[in-house]
């Protein structure tokens, strides 16, 4: 299967299928929340630093089972490409481009539910149960076009490279907790599913473009 737009359409569709069916393993890092009270802000005064610090300490709280779990699964992970590997003969070949992006969204299914737990019926960009489809395409397509990524990128390396990596990284890193801030300002927060999710996506890009080489694929013993 070689057009590009089928494909798109598979892996995002696949990966909304997944996120649905799979949105219940959200229960297993949720389960933190039973043991860890992640508390409220009630009491505090609106747009204060008293407000965005306790704003900040709930949401380091809830989302203390969903970074455990990801940690448990880079501790795994080689177990896990494992146990891909070893599926990977029994799906064609044509298909085998499905088997990354919809790992990637399993595995933000389970971190995404953990903390959307008793928010899965909101709204945002998408509703919240098929989020995690965009991580799908998302690593699709800065996984199969990456050439083109950087063809396109080549002024754009010039510039960034200038800098050293460790620069780089806060840089990828502030852009979305600035940005987060900025369109929170608000007496009451408004349109939270649609910042949550735009902040992942700008998260995921700003992220992509620091680590994303020259040429080849990102290689993550280079990272450092």
């Amino acid at each position: 299967m070689k057009n590009p737009v089928v494909k798109i359409i598979l892996v995002f569709v696949a990966g909304v299928i997944v996120s649905r069916v799979f949105w219940f393993l959200g229960f297993f890092p949720n389960i933190f929340r039973g043991i860890i009270d992640p508390g409220n802000c009630v009491g505090k005064q609106i747009k204060s630093f008293q407000m965005y610090l306790c704003s900040a300490t709930v949401a380091f709280k809830t989302l203390i089972g969903p970074a455990v779990f990801m940690v448990l699964i880079f501790i795994f992970r080689k177990s896990i490409f494992k146990i891909v590997n070893n599926f990977r003969p029994k799906i064609p070949k044509d298909f085998w481009y499905l088997i990354g992006p919809l790992l990637a969204t399993l595995i933000f299914t389970i971190v995404w539910s953990g903390s959307h737990f008793s928010t899965s019926d909101k709204t945002g960009i998408l509703q919240q149960r098929s989020f995690p489809a965009v991580i799908g395409l998302f690593t699709f397509l800065t996984t199969e076009y990456y050439k083109q990524i950087q063809n396109r990128l080549k002024g754009f390396f010039i510039k960034r490279d200038r800098f050293p990596k460790v620069i780089r990284y806060v840089f990828a890193a502030l852009i979305p907790v600035v940005l987060s801030f900025i369109i929170t300002y608000q007496n009451r927060v408004t349109s939270v599913a649609v910042k949550e999710q735009f902040i992942v996506i700008v998260s995921l890009i700003s992220g992509y473009l620091v680590l994303i080489p020259k040429k080849g694929r990102i290689k993550l013993k280079q990272l450092s």
